[in-house]
């Protein structure tokens, strides 16, 4: 009898189910972790440039940054973002306005929506620059298209563009075929 006793025992604890409190712990943080996941919003973030570009002279480029992103995250202490990047930059010899893809790493502080310090970020787009006055171009008033990137580490940043003239409208001749242009200043 003893022995069906202890026999009926065993049999009942292996229907229990056996709760390991480290398995429920990383149960919880996985359930956290897909629910983070899964409620994603978009989100557009303020980003601004004041740079010396080699064609433009000194310029100040205002932008947004489109992001698809967990709606609990908070970019007033940092976060990272990735997405598309649109941005208008006039100048006192030009104005260039771009799209592209980039990422960065920064925080918004009160703001919510405008990165005011950028630790790291890159980025590659298109653009379009139409110059004037007394630019470093032959001739002076002309446009141009093609790729620009440029990277920014702890506020500064460079950049790097290779355009191509194109025809500006009546009277006026074909510039320089490529042009390569750089740019130093602070922002993204």
């Amino acid at each position: 009898m003893a022995i069906l006793s202890l026999h009926a025992q065993a049999d009942d604890a292996l229907t229990e189910p056996v709760t390991n409190p480290e398995t429920t712990e990383q149960n919880l943080a996985l359930e956290q972790v897909r629910d983070e996941l899964t409620t994603m919003e978009r989100r557009w973030y303020g980003l601004m440039r004041i740079r010396w570009h080699d064609t433009q002279r000194f310029s100040a480029g205002l932008g947004a940054m489109l992001v698809k992103q967990p709606e609990n995250i908070d970019c007033s202490t940092g976060c990272a973002v990735r997405g598309w990047h649109f941005e208008v930059e006039p100048g006192l010899y030009g104005i260039q306005g771009g799209i592209g893809w980039g990422k960065l790493v920064g925080e918004t502080g009160r703001t919510r929506n405008l990165f005011h310090t950028v630790h790291f970020g890159w980025n590659v787009r298109a653009v379009v620059l139409r110059t004037w006055g007394d630019s470093t171009l032959y001739p002076q008033s002309q446009t141009l298209a093609g790729v620009e990137a440029s990277v920014s580490i702890i506020r500064l940043n460079i950049s790097a563009g290779l355009l191509r003239s194109l025809y500006s409208g009546p009277g006026e001749e074909f510039g320089e075929d490529w042009v390569i242009t750089t740019g130093f200043g602070w922002g993204f």
